[in-house]
């Protein structure tokens, strides 16, 4: 008889905060995450964390931001669509949140390039990447809501990344803050796709999906097994090359619990962690 058993990580894997709590800290956190190569976490490795975690952790005291964002724009065929991506973007290089910032925000939304947002719609796989329709996601209020009814909210499943850990979420979050969460997103629709990144609040805070791009920024960092040009190669902007971040040049980091799970394979010396923590970034 075979049976499969499931046994948790006993191996806590060490992460970093950068934080900058000032206007315009969101960029300047997350250049110093990258410059200290650590790789920020998105928004379903933020959650994971959380579901994993002790009701005093730190991880429940302090609201967190994510690379993830959300971008408003219409698609090839025309249609209001609000996309939800977990994955590398045009945002997640410091240089183009101050490009956006600089060319003027929109109620605290910034400018994402069509190619780049045509890309991030074309990776759609309800994964890492949801398209929600417009009209259905406006239609939905913004607002301190039950955590009973919270699953239906059109934000709730694109913005934790999927229903399995959606539902795992808001059972802890009931179990950590009560019986209400705060699901919030800002009407970006205009003629340019804008987006901006997605926090994770702490209480009813919820679920921040109308954060100013010049807000202040809070990220976790682990640590990235390779420099950062990897993933934030500026030099294409430089030479008015295309955007780095186009598909397929788009990196989809690790899932925290891969990062675990190598960290805690007893048959793995240092050297053969980095390469297979190298080999999850490629």
């Amino acid at each position: 008889m075979s049976q499969e058993i499931l046994i948790p990580p006993t191996r806590m894997i060490r992460a970093r905060l950068f934080e900058a709590l000032r206007a315009n800290g969101i960029e300047t956190a997350l250049a110093e995450c990258i410059e200290a190569k650590h790789y920020p976490l998105y928004m379903p490795q933020v959650v994971d964390a959380r579901i994993g975690a002790a009701k005093d952790s730190p991880l429940f005291q302090n609201w967190w931001t994510t690379p993830s964002v959300r971008v408003t724009g219409k698609s090839r065929g025309g249609h209001n669509v609000v996309a939800y991506a977990h994955v590398p973007n045009y945002f997640s290089d410091p240089l183009n949140i101050k490009t956006a910032r600089e060319a003027g925000l929109r109620n605290g939304a910034g400018i994402m390039p069509v190619p780049d947002f045509y890309a991030l719609l074309e990776r759609e796989d309800n994964k890492t990447v949801f398209v929600v329709d417009y009209d259905t996601l406006c239609n939905a209020e913004s607002d301190v809501i039950s955590v009973s009814a919270a699953l239906k909210h059109p934000q709730t499943i694109p913005f934790l990344g999927g229903r399995e850990r959606a539902e795992q979420y808001l059972a802890k979050h009931a179990e950590v803050y009560g019986k209400n969460i705060g699901i919030w997103y800002s009407d970006d629709l205009e003629e340019n796709p804008r987006g901006r990144f997605l926090f994770l609040g702490y209480g009813s805070g919820g679920l921040g999906g109308y954060v100013d791009l010049n807000n202040c920024g809070r990220f976790v960092g682990v640590v990235a097994a390779e420099p950062r040009e990897r993933y934030l190669v500026r030099e294409a902007h430089a030479r008015g090359g295309e955007s780095p971040y186009r598909v397929p040049a788009a990196v989809v980091g690790p899932r925290l619990e891969d990062l675990i799970a190598i960290v805690n394979n007893p048959d793995l010396n240092r050297q053969g962690m980095i390469e297979q923590i190298t080999d999850k970034y490629r």
